[in-house]
């Protein structure tokens, strides 16, 4: 589990949140929970072994507050409309890597643009975070 995933569980704790972490790698997700008992966050984190497109197409609309993009990127803009159709409306939609692989996003960059939904900006913090809030 990444270190900004604990970061997300550890501020869940405080405000009562649940995280929902999908992977497709078994073995990442047994480290994962194996990190989130010795952080004492293994009780509000749900691990999924899954292929992220796919989940995102099971979540119903308008039940993720967040929703932080961090897998294989070129897929992304394949998942669309659904990293906006299951956001809240003032949902955040979070896409890491954006300047360090800026290549890799384009695609999902340039959806997210075109959507009349979410406003969009780049923070340069790490590799870079686009950061969208859909509208409501």
């Amino acid at each position: 589990m990444s270190r900004t995933a604990r970061w997300f569980a550890a501020a869940l704790r405080r405000t009562g949140g649940q995280l929902v972490s999908v992977d497709v790698d078994e073995v990442i997700q047994a480290e994962a929970r194996a990190n989130l008992v010795r952080a004492g966050l293994d009780d509000i984190v749900e691990l999924r072994t899954a292929d992220g497109g796919v989940a995102l197409r099971e979540l119903a609309d308008g039940s993720v507050d967040a929703l932080f993009l961090d897998a294989e990127r070129v897929q992304y803009a394949s998942w669309w409309p659904d990293p906006v159709r299951v956001l809240r409306p003032g949902g955040l939609l979070i896409v890491d890597n954006v300047l360090s692989h800026p290549d890799e996003v384009v695609d999902i960059s340039a959806r997210i643009e075109a959507d009349s939904s979410p406003r969009s900006t780049v923070v340069a913090v790490g590799k870079g975070e686009l950061i969208a809030v859909k509208g409501g």
